[in-house]
């Protein structure tokens, strides 16, 4: 435990927000100090040093009141909107021997072996309930987390603490999960309904009857014809298959057939035939 903070008191003269607005206004900020069957005091403390006072991990200060010193443990600080500027304290009075209860500051220590998977540290108490005289509170616990594997915790019940302090299981239950490594998580992204729609009318055109057909009798031709095949583009009707020969018998036909409707071929003009 780090000595305590002497923090020096001047009588506050009356109560109410008007005297709160003034002493505030001088640099000062209200507090008041009760407990041990002693009546309550409404006194001021210089802001500044009561400001570094706060910002450390001390918990127990020496309040110098009217010359006198009275160890006091922090029950409770009022803070502007934006959490810059005291605005009230309240002070209980203790005696060093006694146990009090008070929350410490969490420290972790070590690379947990779970990170080196890809795992996250998720930390859900940072700081722990316990109870110890007022004399032994520590400034903070150290908490070594390099075992905690990918969905392992340390709770409450696991932190060593030191000597002379003990967990107040009032406040914390000894189960509670108080840091552990898991897992990162991954956003699924849902579709919009226009984005399923459109996702629904595409599949449904692709699957409608004859669009296959369709398809295929928009393909371009072969480079190569076919006999029988369309006349190329500036083509005659009629005209010889590629590769055929003028002439050639239609089908099924004998060399030297006349063509359908033509006359036997006879001899030459004026010709006789043979006896």
């Amino acid at each position: 435990m780090a000595k305590p903070s002497i923090l020096k008191t001047e009588n506050r003269p009356g109560t109410g927000s008007r005297v709160a607005r003034r002493s505030r206004a001088a640099g000062n900020v209200p507090v008041n100090v009760y407990g041990h069957g002693e009546a309550n005091q409404n006194l001021v403390i210089d802001e500044h040093a009561l400001s570094l006072a706060l910002h450390t991990n001390t918990q127990v200060f020496t309040l110098t009141i009217e010359g006198k010193e009275q160890p006091c443990l922090v029950k409770h600080v009022q803070w502007d909107t934006f959490g810059v500027s005291i605005l009230h304290v309240d002070f209980v009075r203790v005696s060093l021997t006694e146990e009090v209860e008070v929350e410490v500051t969490l420290n972790f220590t070590g690379h947990a072996k779970g990170l080196a998977e890809g795992g996250i540290m998720a930390v859900h108490h940072p700081a722990l309930w316990v109870r110890c005289p007022a004399a032994s509170i520590p400034d903070s616990i150290d908490v070594d987390v390099t075992e905690l594997e990918m969905g392992h915790a340390l709770r409450a019940q696991d932190i060593k603490l030191p000597a002379g302090v003990k967990l107040d299981t009032h406040k914390v239950n000894p189960t509670d999960q108080i840091v552990g490594v898991v897992a990162p998580r991954i956003e699924v992204v849902e579709p919009t309904p226009e984005e399923v729609a459109a996702a629904e009318a595409a599949a449904a055109a692709a699957a409608a009857p004859g669009a296959e057909g369709e398809a295929a009798a928009g393909a371009a031709p072969g480079a190569e014809g076919k006999p029988g095949a369309a006349p190329a583009a500036g083509g005659k009707p009629g005209a010889p298959a590629a590769g055929g020969k003028p002439g050639a018998p239609a089908a099924g036909g004998k060399p030297g057939a006349p063509a359908a409707g033509g006359k036997p071929a006879g001899g030459a003009p004026g010709g006789k035939g043979k006896g």
